[in-house]
């Protein structure tokens, strides 16, 4: 049996690397690296409205603008918070041999790629599309769409749109009734498995349905004297939930394995920072002159060795800086800091002095001309555009 797939989760991170992934960026081919270069010119960009065809994190950026209208008890507009999610992301396909088929026949890919924007039309808001692409560059046939969480109020809520597990399955429920006329079915339900990334749901579907196949299973054949063939549908069917099931426990052993490792990391840390303190002492003991001279070259060998990590971090995320205060591109260097400190094993101590090295400073002064860049690049553009050029 085919199944249909329909996967949706809150935007977590910049939108820039799933733009980057959805519109094939030429100099972000990372973000693509499963897709087929000589197949690329088969992917297809629906503009469903006038925000698809902006860059990505300026189409959430517009759309809100455009639709966000919560107001507080004095009837003034709400600021939005921070942390709000500004966009979800949707996976559309299904099984591989099935979608082979479809994307085979033009007509009838054609109807699918129709019948599942009407989906996320309906289950969202034609205004609040800024992503509709079909890649056809990968193993199997998908969809990305990209939408913001606005209501019919003017709130940005991915909860209320998206809604708990309860209505999630509902929406499967009616995302598998759309898909029926293709020869896509409604998935196992109650399987055990949490919540997951797009990218681990996409790859575990995928397995599964491999691992499914390669398995003798045929409806004419005989298995412990004479199936039906519904019987043997249903074995099927429990044996890939099963297997889906066991698949999510052994992810689960894996992720307290790897907190176990993280706790033990965190002794030696401790460990090492009294050793820093003991060390400290000692200096407390040398002439101050000297002191900041041991700090110096301190500071210099742990930059020269860290720096560039740092920086690296930030060589393919420096569109996420755009219209970003001062404020905010020094916690964004800061935070960088501090997950290379922890990948490192650095110290506390050696932490606080890699802040201080010149090649954060420079990484940060490098983010400022980088956001002024490409403020006036958009400036120029937006000029152009009002001139008619």
């Amino acid at each position: 049996m085919s199944y249909a797939v329909y996967h949706a989760e809150k935007g977590a991170v910049s939108p820039g690397g799933i733009g980057n992934h959805i519109d094939r960026e030429p100099g972000a081919k990372h973000t693509y690296r499963h897709a087929d270069p000589e197949r690329i010119n088969l992917n297809e960009h629906i503009t469903v409205n006038a925000h698809c065809d902006k860059t990505l994190h300026i189409a959430i950026s517009d759309r809100i603008k455009e639709g966000y209208n919560a107001r507080n008890k004095a009837g003034e507009l709400k600021s939005i918070r921070k942390d709000a999610v500004k966009y979800t992301t949707h996976i559309l396909t299904g099984s591989h041999e099935q979608m082979k088929k479809i994307e085979a026949d033009p007509n009838l890919r054609k109807a699918w790629i129709t019948k599942n924007l009407e989906f996320v039309k309906n289950e969202y808001g034609e205004k609040n599309i800024v992503r509709f692409s079909i890649h056809r560059d990968e193993k199997t046939l998908h969809i990305h769409a990209i939408t913001v969480p606005l209501t019919e109020d003017g709130r940005l809520s991915a909860k209320e749109l998206l809604g708990d597990r309860l209505a999630m399955s509902q929406r499967q429920d009616r995302y598998a009734e759309q898909m029926k006329p293709f020869g896509l079915n409604r998935g196992q339900k109650a399987t055990g498995i949490k919540h997951e990334s797009a990218r681990e749901y996409y790859s575990r579907i995928e397995e599964a349905q491999e691992t499914i196949s390669k398995n003798d299973f045929k409806p004419e054949k005989n298995l412990l004297g004479a199936y039906k063939s519904e019987s043997v549908e249903e074995m099927q069917n429990i044996l890939k939930s099963q297997k889906i099931a066991l698949k999510s426990k052994d992810s689960e052993i894996a992720k307290l394995k790897e907190q176990q490792k993280k706790d033990a990391e965190f002794k030696i840390k401790i460990t090492e920072s009294r050793k820093n303190i003991d060390q400290s002492l000692k200096y407390s003991l040398i002439d101050e002159k000297y002191r900041e001279q041991i700090k110096a070259i301190k500071i210099k060998e742990i930059g020269e060795k860290y720096g560039y990590d740092v920086k690296h971090k930030f060589s393919f995320v420096s569109h996420a800086i755009q219209n970003k205060t001062d404020k905010e591109i020094g916690e964004n260097v800061t935070a960088v800091v501090k997950k290379v400190a922890e990948e490192k094993n650095l110290s506390s101590a050696d932490y606080s002095l890699l802040l201080q090295s010149k090649e954060v400073k420079n990484t940060y002064q490098y983010l400022q001309n980088e956001r002024e860049r490409r403020n006036e690049l958009q400036q120029k553009r937006e000029q152009r555009k009002g001139k008619g050029i």
